[in-house]
């Protein structure tokens, strides 16, 4: 098991984004063992009423199989139940991460976005 940590970013600067819009911070490693955290904070934003859900792995050194899991589920939740959506965030030098999404083939279940500005902006311009 290795290090890892989530937050609520309090005071995202968002821009033109709604109130709709959750925005969490993840970093280290995203294993089995940190899998479960990432998705009960992710889901009682869901169960809250969140509609779009802004994810910034800009500090993720790994994710692993249930790390991919609670993407999916939570994505698929997201546009299911509020018809709406999932943002990943993680930066063009962060090739590892990137290959590991590229890899399973679910960064097309997701807006991926390599930098916070770009995912705003893209927020804003879906409306």
């Amino acid at each position: 098991m290795g290090f890892f940590y989530i937050s609520d970013d309090p005071a995202p600067e968002r821009g033109a984004c709604d109130a709709d819009v959750v925005v969490l911070i993840a970093g280290g490693e995203i294993d089995y063992a940190a899998a479960p955290q990432l998705r009960e904070r992710m889901a009682r934003h869901v169960e809250s009423g969140a509609r779009r859900m802004v994810l910034d792995f800009s500090q993720v050194t790994f994710i692993d199989s249930t790390a991919i899991g609670v993407l999916i589920g939570t994505g698929t939740r997201l546009q299911r139940t509020r018809g709406g959506s999932l943002t990943v965030i993680c930066g063009k030098e962060n090739t590892r991460v990137l290959r590991i999404l590229d890899i399973s083939g679910i960064d097309s279940l997701f807006e991926l976005e390599y930098s916070r500005e770009d995912a705003f902006s893209a927020l804003a311009t879906a409306g």
